[in-house]
């Protein structure tokens, strides 16, 4: 991890880390955009977010994927580095960076194996469990770390708690939906896929663009 974090000083001593929040999300819309463009009669309501996996457009939803989570990965350590050095907030930023790099590190597996072979879906699914959950976690933590740093504004924190909710949500479904006699219920799963999605994007997107206004 030291080595890590002389590398992450480093590399933000010649690139402002706090732009790699749009990257990641300039790159993930992307990929998604020319997939969906690429696929016939996608629907959003119907069709999971990684069925544009399965379309032509196959390449630019992985490439999008992987290289908004490498961005993802160096910006959400840099963030939790930004924050107050108080002794509660340094054991809680230790552990909310841990989450973020499983999380980072997970979703970029997530898009490097998509596709419709058993053991492939099987790696899909498994990294994007790992990813909503330790998600969920370093989201939640970095919100409670924004709320207790002056340097931010506690509205970032606010929506970052509805990221959260959502994110919770959108896992009781899918479990649920692992149950057969449920599955014909749970119809809106799609959709929650897409709101996570939506959301995620969005908190990267204020919050890069809230530390490049303040100079963070």
């Amino acid at each position: 991890m030291e080595k890590l974090n002389r590398f992450i000083e480093k590399l933000n001593r010649h690139i402002p880390l706090r732009i790699f929040g749009l990257l990641s999300v300039s790159f993930g819309i992307l990929g998604d955009f020319i997939a969906y463009l690429m696929y016939p009669g996608y629907n959003f309501t119907k069709n999971a977010v990684s069925a544009l996996c399965d379309g032509s457009g196959r390449i630019f939803f992985q490439t999008g994927i992987v290289l908004s989570g490498i961005f993802a990965f160096f910006f959400a350590i840099y963030l939790g580095k930004t924050f107050s050095n108080e002794i509660v907030s340094q054991k809680l930023r230790k552990i909310s960076i841990s989450f973020a790099i499983i999380s980072c590190v997970s979703f970029i597996f997530l898009g490097v194996f998509c596709g419709t072979n058993l053991i492939i879906a099987l790696i899909h699914g498994t990294s994007a469990i790992i990813s909503w959950v330790s998600g969920f976690w370093y989201i939640t933590l970095y919100n409670i770390l924004i709320l207790r740093d002056s340097n931010y504004s506690k509205y970032i924190a606010y929506f970052g708690f509805f990221v959260s909710s959502i994110i919770v949500i959108l896992m009781t479904v899918f479990f649920l939906y692992l149950i057969p006699a449920l599955r014909s219920l749970i119809i809106f799963l799609p959709t929650l896929e897409w709101m996570n999605t939506v959301t995620v994007i969005l908190w990267y997107f204020i919050i890069s663009m809230y530390m490049i206004n303040k100079k963070i």
